[in-house]
This record gives structure tokens, sequence and C-alpha cells, in this order.
């Protein structure tokens, strides 16, 4: 089952509603091709539109297209809906093809009946997102109408700036759209991983591309290694200042910094090794010692 088959409940036929009176006969060598249109003409599958001429070609063209005016050329028009079918009825070498004449053109409508017949390749959704935010409308607003969840349309939406490296494996369809979405995204920080992820031609599982990204390479780490010992400065030891030199009267002690039991008193320890609580109003600073 196919990502867009939600969108099957969608009327194409609507999109002529409004057009004027009935499907017109109109010159196929009048009718442009819209630069716009979602589907790029390299996505197009020339077996299938092989098969869409044969069955034209027996059973007559059953849904006219949907064009409107030429901005610039007088007489002439541009496609809305039904590029493929335009495509096939000149294969065919019909001077005439049925459409209706819609000038209130909505490219979300164009965008719904492509995916609805065929899904689309999602570079082609990469591009129509972009066409659509350039034009000021919020991914939120796309996904809605192309009845996407966000996260789709945000990882369509990278494929449009991704190097030609994923593209080309994408294309190849060694990578499927989330894959290509990952390595798209770690390539603004990291390319030479996301090159050496993509080297050979071999299809690669998203598991294994999600780990080898995830892995820093054995060199880096030793560098990095290298780097923090080289650069490590020799610690020095700090000393550790316990006690005080004091003197209490004629008499050399040491004052341990300690509390007493009274805030105004100290406990020293004098030459000959006995202790005394002094009152700090008798004791003298000499200077700073080490215990």
């Amino acid at each position: 089952m196919g990502k867009f088959d939600a969108l099957r409940e969608f009327d194409v036929a609507a999109l002529g509603q409004n057009a004027t009176g009935q499907a017109l006969q109109l010159p196929v060598s009048q009718i442009a091709y819209d630069p716009d249109n979602i589907r790029s003409a390299q996505s197009l599958d020339p077996a299938q539109l092989e098969e869409l001429a044969t069955t034209i070609q027996s059973q007559g063209l059953v849904q006219p297209i949907s064009v409107r005016h030429h901005p610039e050329k007088t007489d002439c028009y541009v496609v809305n809906a039904g590029e493929r079918r335009l495509r096939a009825v000149r294969s065919l070498g019909h001077p005439t093809i049925a459409a209706f004449i819609q000038d209130d053109f909505d490219p979300y409508l164009q965008a719904v009946e492509n995916l609805q017949r065929e899904e689309l390749h999602p570079l082609d959704i990469a591009r129509f997102v972009a066409a659509r935010e350039a034009a000021g409308d919020s991914r939120a607003t796309i996904a809605k109408r192309l009845g996407k969840s966000k996260s789709f349309i945000s990882e369509v939406a990278h494929l449009s700036s991704a190097p030609e490296a994923i593209l080309q494996a994408f294309k190849d369809k060694r990578i499927d759209t989330r894959t290509a979405y990952l390595l798209a995204r770690r390539y603004r920080e990291d390319p030479d991983t996301v090159t050496a992820c993509l080297a050979g031609d071999t299809p690669l599982t998203r598991t294994a591309v999600t780990r080898a990204l995830a892995v820093v390479p054995e060199p880096d780490r030793e560098a990095v290694s290298e780097k923090k010992t080289l650069t490590r400065a020799p610690r020095t030891p700090m000393p550790h200042w316990n006690a005080l030199a004091v003197a209490v009267g004629e008499r050399t002690a040491t004052m341990n910094l300690r509390p007493a039991k009274r805030p105004n008193q100290a406990t020293v320890t004098f030459a000959d090794g006995s202790q005394e609580i002094v009152a700090l109003s008798k004791i003298a600073l000499k200077n700073w010692m080490l215990l």
C-alpha cells in the first residue's frame, strides 16, 4: 500500500467543476507543460506513459485535462493537471485534447492529483515543498494540504538541499527517504563521515547508517587523546596551611586552626610540647606554617 492511499478519496474530477461549460478540444501544440509541476519530467516512467497511450488509443481519454491561460502567450495554455495524459496524447499524434480551462489554479490540487494517480518521487515532493515555503507556506500547512505528516515533510524538504553524493545514492535506491534525511542533516557538520559512509555501491540499511554516524573514528579519538596529553600542564601541589606560628609573651608556640571551647580563646602548643588554652588577646601572630 502506497504512502498516499488516503488521498484516493479526493475527487480529481472536481478540478474542472469551475471550468467554463463543456470540456473543450484544445490544440495540443498550444498547451505548455507547467515548469513548476510537482512531478519533474525526469521522474516520469516511459513504460507507464506507453501503457497510458495504449489505453487512450483503445478506450479514448476518459478524464479531460485541466489548463489555465498562459501568462505570456495569447491563445496558449499551461497544464494544471494531466501532464501525463497530454504527453500520451502527443505521442499518439492526436492534434487536440479534451480540456477544461481553470484559471483559478491551486498548486496543491495539482500535487494531490499527482499523488493520487501515481506515488510521487520524494525528490519531486522536496522541490514542491521548497517552492511552497518560498511562497510563504509553513510546513504545517503543506503537510495538512498534502495529507502527510509534518515529520515526513521535514525529511523530504532536506533532500532539496542535500549534496550530490546523497542524491545519487537515493536515485540509485541505495538509501531510503529517512536515511537520506539522516545523512543530509549530518553532512552539514561532518561531511567526511557521510562521504565515507556512502563509499561503494551496495545498498545501505537505515540501521547500518545510524550506527556508522554514531561511531567516532578511532584516529580522531587518538588525536584528541594525544592533544589532551600534550597540552596538560603539570599539577603543582598547593600548600595546606593549617597552623600559625605565634608568641605568647616571651614564649614561642604554634596555634592550631581549629576552634577552642570559647570563641575568644585558642589552643596553642609550646616548644616543650605542652598545650594551653590562651585568650586571643595574648597571642601575637608571627607567620603561617605547615604542620
